[in-house]
């Protein structure tokens, strides 16, 4: 699904632009998961060294499938060119269940509390709609305070608790199941 340019000023004054990840990003998008997934490792699903072992070939795949897809999208967000968040809706393929899809996000630390992550679920929400999706979810861990405020306050639901569902630092961690009815 393509989706056009937005420009942001966040609360920190500094300029973003959102849109649609194009097979082009790849290797800007590589080098922002690989950071963000380095600082925020806790709250992801894989560390910075996973992005790092993907090729940019591999990465523009996955980006192009995307890019053409009517019901999932990657969105950028851009800062004096650099991929400095991202956020992915992945709408699922089985007959009955296509209306629903998931979401994951990731926000470069310097770019937290800035109101980006608010500004990537309201386009993303916005798209998710017009895509004709039905059903949005999420896992978050426990611990990540800040993602489940933001969740939260976008009008998500908990509906679960998943115990000991990821193995961080030699422990195991739970993570709330979370979803939106989009109206």
């Amino acid at each position: 699904m393509k989706i056009a340019e937005q420009k942001f000023v966040l609360k920190n004054s500094k300029n973003v632009t959102l849109r649609s990840a194009v097979p082009e990003d790849a290797e800007n998008l590589l080098r922002h998961l690989v950071q963000s997934h380095s600082e925020s490792y806790r709250n992801l699903n894989n560390p910075g060294e996973f992005w790092a072992r993907m090729s940019v070939e591999e990465e523009r795949k996955i980006l192009a499938e995307m890019d053409s897809a009517k019901n999932k999208f990657m969105l950028v967000a851009l800062h004096e060119d650099a991929i400095v968040g991202g956020l992915g809706l992945f709408a699922q393929t089985a007959e009955f269940v296509k209306q629903n899809a998931s979401l994951g996000m990731s926000i470069q630390r310097e770019f937290c509390n800035s109101g980006l992550g608010t500004e990537l679920m309201r386009l993303a929400l916005t798209k998710a709609k017009i895509a004709g999706l039905h059903r949005l979810d999420l896992l978050v861990r426990t611990y990540n305070l800040e993602g489940i405020a933001l969740y939260e306050k976008m009008g998500f639901q908990r509906i679960g608790l998943l115990k000991e569902i990821a193995f961080v630092d030699g422990q195991y961690v739970d993570e709330f199941s979370y979803q939106l009815i989009l109206k």
